[in-house]
């Protein structure tokens, strides 16, 4: 398999490098690193709460399956691409995988070096990471610059109208694509997205793109669905506002950088921030230069954490709406629109959250309740809140409530 090419690497975890590197290190052969991916997918999956085969363990002396042979090509071919690991011939095909079951691969000096240092300290390791991919994919410098996390970009966010379904277009899939145009074309009016474009050029890239996905299908003997024609839409217009941000992207390429740049701490991403329906990214921090010559800044720290927990009660009576209404909202909820108000990140929420429930932040004037009851319509691209007990395990929280300080979670709010 070829390692040459400069496009976004199809691996959902960005932790995987690590893990592949450190394999690599010790030596490792091609299933035992593939085995690695798997039990890291499987915790994830655990502690995000989801179940099925990605939650399955692998025992050490089960034979050898496809599961996860395409990510560990792709991070190992990565990491050649990187200059971390000598170029070596990869499983060609998920089939073919049982003849590199036995081949174990080597570091070069950048590899070694570059191990060394993530495993001694992961939050420098993983900055110097940021530098090299930003050197080796020109998509990731350019989405950094589009979502404003550059020194050169023209905002601190980037907004992907979405239309909402009302009763005339939600039944009708011949009307749905224009109007779904002149939605966006509206949105794009407004001036507010983070971006531009023509509505010549709008109209032009959406219906040619849904069009094109349409012959596809009927060529597969198919009809497109409306969820399909929703969801064809939606990616249409992701990969032309991005064009027209300069950086051209495919939807996936999309989808991996912004997990990417999200689990860096760089930028967040939510459908569910208030406003009008939409996918909203943001900065959440900074980076200047590439390769070796980068600076990095995020916003983090007690000082971010104490601001966004002052405007929680605020958030918390704006989406709980009605006082008479249910006392627990759904952390998804609050999460999406206290991080999109105070431009930070998914998990220094998370951790303001926590530290308050355990009473870290006593001079707030309120305390928080967390429960793991589950919602009945959770949005599959959230995930809970994961508090941790003294042995460490993870204890899965999907609900919480906000109560003054001076009551008794018993009592109630007034």
């Amino acid at each position: 398999m070829s390692v040459g090419g400069a496009g976004i690497p199809r691996l959902q975890e960005l932790a995987y490098i690590e893990l592949a590197a450190c394999a690599v290190a010790e030596g490792l052969p091609f299933d035992q690193i593939r085995r690695i991916l798997v039990a890291h997918a499987a915790r994830v999956a655990s502690e995000n709460g989801a179940h099925g085969a990605s939650s399955v363990t692998e025992s050490p002396g089960s034979p050898v399956d496809l599961r996860h042979v395409h990510n560990t090509v792709d991070v190992l071919k990565e990491l050649m691409r990187l200059g971390w690991v000598e170029r070596h011939i990869l499983p060609s095909t998920r089939k073919s995988a049982y003849a590199h079951a036995h081949i174990t691969f080597q570091l070069t000096a950048a590899g070694k070096e570059w191990t060394q240092l993530v495993t001694a300290d992961p939050h420098h390791g993983y900055d110097h990471l940021v530098g090299v991919l930003i050197s080796a994919h020109p998509q990731f410098k350019g989405f950094l610059r589009a979502v404003g996390a550059r020194p050169d970009s023209v905002s601190d966010h980037f907004t992907i109208p979405l239309m909402p379904l009302s009763e005339r277009s939600g039944v009708n899939k011949d009307k749905y694509l224009s109007e779904f145009i002149n939605y966006a074309a509206g949105a794009i009016a407004d001036g507010t997205l983070g971006w531009s474009t023509s509505r010549e050029v709008l109209n032009e890239g959406v219906t040619e793109y849904v069009m094109r996905i349409n012959r596809r299908i009927i060529a597969r003997k198919g009809t497109m669905s409306f969820k399909r024609l929703t969801n064809t839409c939606e990616e249409a217009l992701v990969r032309l506002a991005f064009d027209a941000a300069g950086c051209r992207l495919d939807y996936i390429s999309h989808e991996l950088l912004r997990r990417w740049t999200r689990y860096l701490g760089l930028a967040n991403f939510s459908y569910y921030a208030p406003g009008p329906p939409a996918l909203r990214f943001w900065a959440t921090g900074s980076v200047a230069g590439e390769g070796a010559v980068t600076a990095l800044s995020r916003r983090t720290g007690h000082t971010v954490r104490e601001g966004a927990l002052a405007t929680l009660p605020g958030i918390w009576r704006e989406q709980r709406g009605d006082p008479r209404g249910d006392m627990y909202l759904p952390i998804w909820k609050i999460r999406a629109a206290l991080c999109w108000r105070q431009r930070i990140s998914d998990d220094e929420f998370d951790t303001a959250i926590v530290d308050c429930h355990r009473g870290k932040f006593p001079h707030l004037g309120f305390r928080i309740h967390l429960d793991g009851a589950k919602p009945q319509q959770t949005p599959a691209s959230t995930r809970p809140l994961v508090l941790r007990t003294r042995h460490g395990a993870p204890q899965i929280q999907h609900i919480m409530r906000v109560y003054p300080a001076r009551m008794t979670e018993e009592a109630g709010p007034t």
